[in-house]
């Protein structure tokens, strides 16, 4: 969003000025040149207006009211684990300790054949648990891929609400009891997405970034998706489903495949697409929080992004397959409006990117103004960022803009040319942290104790 911000919609800042000729010469006023300069600039008023429209839309947010523990309904609780190592067992371990009536509540881990010692920390924190909560373990002999893994838990699931989590995510104590509130209350909604913080945020640059960019991502991005009913992403680190919309749709999501491949990566995303499709409701509730391992390196982010890049364009070319159609009741007709934003940054940010950046060669002036709308643009999410957060990093978004454009503008065109592949590109990955740290969840959220 913020590539697209600046580069497009302040791109024309730092255009050279429109020098239009006199009416006999008008037909050179169509140049090549002039015309991406309108292109620009008309694609920036458009961005423009939507940013208001969901900064709007943010401010009105709010997250559904917790129920009473009479009315939470059967949970069941699916984390697949790869080499995660002794991350899973801290997961494992922090959800056990959530706040829900505990013959209502039950974990199932499935080790998806793992290399490492991911095995031993999951029977550890069984070992700990011990008959405190319902928790059922699954090995398999190999790696059958995440969806497999995700299935297997769904087949033996048994609760009316299926929550899902990523092995390298920690629960906060009432983040169960707060995903299954809008379910509760609303009978209409059949997704939840849960709010996503970066655990490992303190570590180095790239990780202060991902802070930034996780909590526009949810605390924004999905809070004025959510006031449209259509949040169209539900994460995979915790996402509330329920039971028998999953069960409709399943084996047409296990055995998804798109241009002849079996789809290995993007299941959060294709799971919302289908009960979308299914006239579902989708809602995002911002008090569900899970901390959850984000990137350390350049190379990682990279990989984590073009991975998330070619699901996304898969995904919504999925969607407009049925974005037109009659797929619920109710209006649907902002729902379609932010789609068709969310399809012109995709086809037109590469384009324009492309023009923009090649202006800088030949448009005097072009980077300090440039530079400028950069800083501008960033304020305007630096406030966002600092409304919902509180805190002083607002000011990495600044350096973050540079570094993106820079940096990450690349990946959604690359991504757009590579979409049969399908690797996780990050997974078994072993993203390693220090071995003398320890992750701990206390009320306060995630920190790191040193032994």
């Amino acid at each position: 969003m913020l590539i697209v911000g600046v580069t497009v919609v302040f791109g024309y800042l730092g255009l050279a000025r429109l020098d239009w000729p006199s009416l006999p010469d008008w037909p050179t006023a169509w140049s090549l040149s002039n015309i991406g300069r309108l292109l620009i600039i008309s694609y920036g008023v458009v961005v423009f207006a939507s940013l208001i429209w969901r900064i709007m839309l943010w401010r009105r947010y709010r997250p559904a009211e917790p129920v009473a523990d009479a009315e939470l309904p059967p949970v069941s609780l699916i984390m697949p684990a790869f080499n995660e190592g002794e991350l899973v067992r801290h997961g494992i371990l922090a959800a056990a300790k959530s706040d829900y009536p505990r013959d209502r509540f039950e974990i199932i881990v499935i080790d998806d054949g793992s290399t490492d010692d991911t095995w031993r920390h999951i029977r550890a924190a069984a070992d700990e648990i011990g008959e405190t909560v319902r928790l059922t373990t699954i090995r398999l002999p190999e790696n059958a891929g995440k969806r497999r893994a995700l299935e297997l838990g769904f087949q033996r699931a048994t609760g009316d609400i299926w929550v899902t989590t990523d092995s390298d995510s920690l629960f906060e104590k009432s983040a169960l009891r707060n995903i299954v509130a809008p379910l509760v209350r609303d009978a209409g909604v059949t997704c939840v997405a849960g709010c996503v913080n970066a655990l490992n945020a303190g570590r180095n640059i790239i990780t202060r970034f991902m802070k930034c960019y996780f909590s526009l991502s949810f605390k924004f991005v999905r809070a004025y998706q959510h006031q449209i009913d259509a949040v169209f992403c539900a994460p995979g680190a915790l996402s509330a489903y329920r039971a028998d919309s999953v069960r409709s749709v399943l084996r047409e999501w296990s055995d998804q495949q798109f241009l002849g491949q079996p789809c290995a990566t993007g299941e959060d995303r294709a799971m919302t697409n289908l009960l979308l499709r299914e006239g579902g409701r989708t809602a995002y509730q911002q008090t569900a929080v899970v901390w959850s391992r984000v990137p350390e390196s350049y190379a990682g982010m990279a990989k984590m992004f073009l991975r998330w890049s070619r699901s996304n364009i898969r995904e919504t070319i999925v969607l407009w397959k049925f974005l037109f159609t009659r797929f619920r009741s109710g209006t649907v007709a902002a729902f379609r409006l932010n789609m068709i934003l969310v399809l012109m940054s995709l086809v037109l940010s590469p384009i324009l990117i492309s023009h923009t950046l090649g202006l800088a060669l030949v448009s005097d002036g072009f980077v300090l103004r440039y530079v400028s709308a950069m800083a501008l643009f960033s304020g305007v999410m630096a406030a966002v960022y600092y409304r919902n957060e509180r805190d002083s990093d607002w000011i990495w978004l600044f350096v973050y803009q540079i570094f993106a454009v820079a940096g990450l503008s690349w990946i959604m065109p690359y991504a757009a040319l590579t979409l049969r592949n399908t690797g996780w590109l990050t997974r078994g990955g072993g993203q390693s942290t220090d071995s003398d740290d320890r992750f701990m969840l206390d009320s306060h959220g995630p920190g790191l104790a040193v032994r």
